[in-house]
């Protein structure tokens, strides 16, 4: 692959990076604002998970504006980087497929680690539900917002309400048509009509000030914003998908490895334990242990990461046997070198590369069977948006709102794609 090629994919990734960025970039203002009022007023504690979500977001959305930044100074020879350099000539040895997958790849983790900054609304956030349900594609509402409460103790705990409490949400009521009599305010909303003092909300010149809101995907039947559902639900299948081949690697590249170092009994009692595992329904196990036990996010890693570790452990174990075999790790043996040893120097790094290949396709396994479960009902319960959530969703309502179903399928799609083509990829390196 030309660097040509290496060097247009980087800058398509930081374009998109700076885009989604800016597009928030009145969130992020207010981000930075609030860390600054919390350490000027030696306030630092994280009260809750949404503030902590939120401040990782903004640190990794700080990161990935400084990265795209450097890299588009570097890509118009602005500034030289060795380190960008030597990244560019490896990719090199890569052919198409791993290019594109790491592209995608990278946009996935960009929306995963900043989707609190990202996301346009609180994935879990509804207003005026009989107007903005199960809203197409790019439909526009019209809204005006009540005027802002002065009642805060600090400007701290402004700041806080603002980004943590939907505040800025709450204030909007949507219409369908806005009539202005005297100081009184008719709203037309779908079948009925509400009035409101014209001192109450925002206006200009004895005039209510008239926003607009885009649904860039539509909403749900609960008038949710789909684009933010569908980014918190494709954070949560990356979650469990890499936590769960982690866990998956740990157990089987341990018992793997241990059956293809010592050998004899204990080969031939873990390879039998592996048999055992293999020939048991999985699925009927991860059923029934997420209906006993609960089917929180973490018990979903677990459940994962247990039931695909058989495979590793044979490719680990076939793979140290024909590592064994090797003449350099037959000397280190009777050289007195201890076994752990050699494992971690030397065969580890030897056979490495096999495994990645089975753990990224893993992965693409474990997230598909996530959505499934999520379809199903058995995985991550709602108000929680799961891919699988979202889809089973629009399929309740197909015939009134078949988007919802298409839109979080095809974002489904695109995450076991990704991941194969980097698969396929590693498999096919380009020739020198």
């Amino acid at each position: 692959m030309n660097e040509k090629k290496i060097r247009n994919s980087f800058l398509v990734i930081s374009i998109f990076m700076l885009s989604v960025l800016l597009l928030r970039f009145e969130k992020f203002i207010l981000g930075l604002n609030l860390v600054w009022l919390k350490v000027v007023s030696l306030d630092l504690n994280l009260s809750d998970f949404a503030e902590i979500d939120f401040f990782v977001g903004l640190f990794f959305s700080l990161i990935f504006f400084f990265i795209s930044i450097i890299f588009l100074l570097h890509y118009f020879k602005l500034i030289q980087i060795k380190f960008l350099e030597r990244l560019i000539s490896n990719f090199k040895y890569f052919n198409s497929e791993f290019l594109i997958g790491i592209t995608f790849l990278c946009f996935f983790i960009l929306i995963s680690l900043t989707a609190p900054i990202i996301s346009p609304d609180d994935p879990s956030f509804h207003k005026d539900i009989q107007l903005t349900k199960l809203l197409p594609p790019l439909k526009k509402l019209n809204y005006i917002k009540l005027k802002k409460s002065d009642n805060f103790s600090s400007e701290l705990a402004k700041s806080k309400k603002i980004l943590f409490e939907n505040y800025e949400e709450e204030r909007r009521i949507y219409f369908n048509q806005i009539e202005v009599q005297d100081s009184i305010i008719q709203l037309f909303r779908d079948k009925s009509i509400e009035k409101i003092l014209l001192e109450e909300i925002e206006s200009n010149n004895e005039f209510p000030k008239v926003y607009t809101k885009i649904f860039l995907l539509g909403t749900d039947e609960f008038g949710r914003d789909l684009l933010s559902r569908i980014i918190y639900g494709t954070r949560i299948s990356l979650l469990v998908g890499v936590f769960s081949v982690l866990v998956s690697f740990l157990l089987g590249s341990l018992i793997g490895y241990s059956a293809g170092v010592f050998g004899g009994f204990i080969d031939n009692l873990l390879m039998r334990v592996v048999d055992f595992f293999l020939s048991f329904p999985i699925l009927f196990l991860v059923i029934f242990l997420i209906a006993f036990l609960g089917n929180s996010i973490f018990l979903l890693v677990i459940v994962f990461g247990f039931s695909g570790w058989m495979y590793i452990a044979r490719l680990a174990r076939n793979e140290t046997l024909a590592c064994m075999k090797k003449e350099f790790v037959q000397t280190l043996i009777l050289a007195g070198q201890k076994k752990f040893l050699i494992v971690i120097k030397h065969i580890l790094p030897n056979t490495f590369a096999p495994i990645m290949i089975t753990l990224i396709f893993q992965f693409s396994n474990v997230v598909i069977a996530e959505s499934a479960l999520s379809f199903l009902g058995l995985g991550v319960q709602p108000p929680t948006p799961t891919l699988g959530g979202i889809i089973k969703t629009g399929y309740d309502y197909f015939s009134l709102a078949s988007w919802i179903s298409f839109s979080s399928g095809f974002a489904l799609i695109i995450i076991v794609l990704t991941f194969n083509l980097i698969g396929e990829g590693l498999k096919k390196p380009e020739l020198k």
